[in-house]
């Protein structure tokens, strides 16, 4: 089953480390990182082991932070303000890695004082309206990534090339979820957000699903709170261009979920493919050469991954995330989960909570 993803297929699955070697050694890149939480340091160590001391700056309020992991980061100066960071730093890109209602305010004022790449976590912002002004502020030499990283995981590129295909037909039915148990208690923490797990969470599998189908419509959502005031649980129903039912289910309050899983299937008219994360399984009426002239085939992560540097800090989707934005920055390139690409996903977003009505 593996020789079906030869050498060739890999590298388009993949064309992120393609030649990647060529950049590690360079020393010329100035990185800064706003906001050192989980996903700051994530993206931190990822950067430094892919190209090492490219991080040069990291600006955080806590003084805490800023005095205690300066003491282990010796290669990194550390600030508490932002303009001080830029004067002194000069980077070539920032990441910004706050709470999602900051993100608009910092990568307003970054792309005013004149920085060309910037990479801001997902989601973008909280609305629509919001994430197109951020755009409408840019100018045409400055891009903005946005940290959708399940769009560099191979399991999903592949599926939506073997959907684009036509291996399994025209679609017919789409049932997706994702789901986590990480709100398993009562929290006040999205309080100020005002929305829950459809944006936290969620963004990611609507995101997928914009960039695997053309939605057309949302024909119904509902909600439910568990131990929030927002949506800890939500489902919606919508209908693609093509008359395509597609169901997405998205929730961070079940406990059997120990760690987040995003799953797709695609029901066609000549077969079925389900993806997720770790897998790819797809069965047709007929054999095919894209699946190695079978009818079925069953790929996992090690089949995918054989050539990605070895970055062990979270599942390779972040490498690949970060090799990419980091390719864009030396040649001058757009990122395929650049701001305007995100845009369709926000306004889906919008427009599912415009229709979610409480679950009884």
């Amino acid at each position: 089953m593996s020789s079906i993803l030869h050498r060739d297929l890999l590298e388009s699955l993949c064309p992120e480390v393609v030649g990647w070697e060529g950049y590690t050694r360079r020393a010329d890149l100035k990185i800064a990182v706003v906001g050192f939480g989980k996903m700051g340091l994530l993206h931190s160590g990822i950067v430094n082991l892919l190209i090492p001391n490219a991080v040069k700056a990291i600006v955080d309020k806590s003084i805490l932070i800023t005095f205690g992991i300066s003491k282990i980061f010796n290669s990194v100066k550390f600030y508490r303000n932002l303009d001080g960071m830029l004067d002194e730093a000069k980077p070539d890109a920032v990441y910004v890695t706050t709470p999602t209602p900051s993100h608009y305010p910092i990568a307003k004022h970054l792309l005013e004082r004149g920085i060309n790449y910037i990479f801001i976590e997902k989601p973008p912002t909280t609305d629509y309206e919001t994430t197109y002004q951020i755009l409408s502020r840019k100018k045409s030499d400055q891009h903005i990534m946005v940290g959708f990283q399940k769009r560099f995981a191979l399991t999903f590129r592949h599926a939506k090339l073997l959907i684009d295909s036509g291996i399994i037909g025209e679609v017919v039915n789409v049932y997706s979820y994702i789901r986590s148990g990480d709100i398993l208690k009562h929290t006040n923490r999205f309080n100020p957000l005002g929305r829950g797990v459809l944006l936290d969470l969620g963004v990611h599998l609507v995101d997928l699903l914009s960039s695997f189908f053309k939605i057309k419509r949302v024909r119904q959502a509902e909600y439910q709170s568990m131990y929030t005031r927002v949506d800890d649980f939500l489902r919606a129903d919508l209908e693609t261009e093509d008359c395509a039912r597609v169901s997405l289910e998205a929730t961070w309050s079940d406990p059997e979920y120990r760690l987040p899983e995003t799953y797709i299937e695609v029901q066609g008219t000549h077969g079925t493919l389900k993806v997720t994360e770790d897998y790819l399984k797809v069965s047709t009426s007929a054999e095919h050469p894209l699946l190695g002239n079978k009818r079925e085939i069953a790929l996992y992560k090690p089949h995918y991954y054989q050539g990605i540097p070895p970055v062990n800090l979270a599942d390779p989707e972040y490498t690949l995330e970060n090799i990419h934005f980091l390719r864009c920055i030396y040649e001058g390139g757009e990122p395929l989960t650049s701001i305007e690409n995100s845009l369709s996903t926000m306004r889906l977003i919008d427009e599912i909570y415009e229709k979610a009505k409480i679950r009884v």
